[in-house]
């Protein structure tokens, strides 16, 4: 199994693999997080469906591979 760190970084830094919780529930990011409108929020998919629109400034610590 790869090892993993984990981070504490804002909503626009998730990378797809991340796994961080969002309103209560495990999430895996499926691929970047990218900006969208309004202004100052970003989009982030999830692995097996859903998705998120958050601040983009949004702190959330994530367990991410480790390189």
């Amino acid at each position: 199994m790869a090892d993993t760190i984990e981070l504490d970084v804002e909503a626009r830094q998730v990378r797809e693999g991340d796994v961080f919780i969002l309103h209560g529930h495990e999430r895996t990011a499926n691929a970047p997080a990218w900006p969208v409108r309004p202004r100052g929020h970003v989009h982030i998919r999830f692995v097996g469906g859903g998705d998120a629109v958050i601040l983009a400034t949004r702190p959330l610590t994530v367990t991410r591979t480790a390189p």
